[in-house]
């Protein structure tokens, strides 16, 4: 009996096995834990474009008819009586919302003949002249601008993307120098000069300015002659050409 129960339970451990061992795995990387959420903060950038020849961009209405305030009142400053190192008062005549212009056409003027000028930005009465006067016997040099503005005269050209805005660029004005003891009128110019140029039609939006009205004008349009005139002529030239091809041998 003995014998049996010990085959028995030989036998049954023979089938269980030895003992079971746990494995262990370790892996190089594995997922990684998600970061904690941080604000950014953009940084401006500026990437200017470098090459030969940059994009061609017409000049603004204000770029033209300053251009033609320096030369007109450069032109009008020719023949005064304005001596070398001398000094004066700049002041305007009258109100104008681009007086500025003058003003700087001016002082540009001042600047590359070595005068020095006291500017002022409102006028001056007649009574109070000498109160203003730099230095006693500053001759005072008033400015009066009569008009500055763009006027666009036609469009030029048919294709689309190819149709160009003529405008003019036209400044006026006057000046005076007077003698700031007596108000005697020393000497009088005249400053006037015009532009014509074109620019596309697409960069309107680019030269005119909203502040000031002088500087915008209506666009051109044009009638129905001139917008039928060109497919005329392209359709009597067809014919001919077609004519031309059918008459020969």
């Amino acid at each position: 009996m003995r014998r049996l129960l010990f085959a028995a339970t030989l036998l049954l451990l023979l089938l269980i096995g030895p003992p079971a061992e746990a494995k262990k795995f370790r892996y190089a990387a594995g997922p990684k834990a998600p970061a904690d959420t941080i604000y950014s903060v953009a940084e401006s950038e500026l990437e200017p474009i470098i090459r030969e020849r940059g994009p061609r961009v017409p000049a603004t209405n204000l770029d033209v008819v300053t251009l033609v305030a320096n030369r007109a009142f450069e032109r009008a400053l020719q023949n005064a009586p304005l001596a070398p190192g001398g000094h004066f008062v700049v002041a305007p005549a009258g109100s104008h919302p681009l007086n500025f212009i003058v003003e700087h056409a001016l002082l540009r003027f001042f600047g590359q003949r070595g005068l020095i000028a006291l500017v002022r930005r409102s006028t001056i009465a007649d009574d109070s002249l000498v109160a203003v006067a730099g230095n006693p016997g500053d001759p005072v040099l008033e400015y009066q601008l009569a008009t500055a503005r763009i006027t666009y005269l036609r469009l030029r050209g048919w294709l689309p993307g190819r149709v160009k805005i003529e405008r003019q660029a036209l400044v006026q004005g006057s000046l005076t120098l007077r003698d700031p003891a007596t108000a005697r009128v020393l000497w009088v110019g005249d400053a006037a000069s015009n532009l014509v140029d074109a620019f596309p039609r697409s960069q309107l939006p680019l030269v005119e300015d909203q502040r000031f009205s002088d500087l915008r004008s209506p666009i051109p349009t044009r009638n129905a002659d001139k917008v039928f005139e060109p497919v005329l002529v392209v359709a009597v030239v067809a014919g001919l050409v077609a004519l031309f091809f059918q008459n020969r041998p």
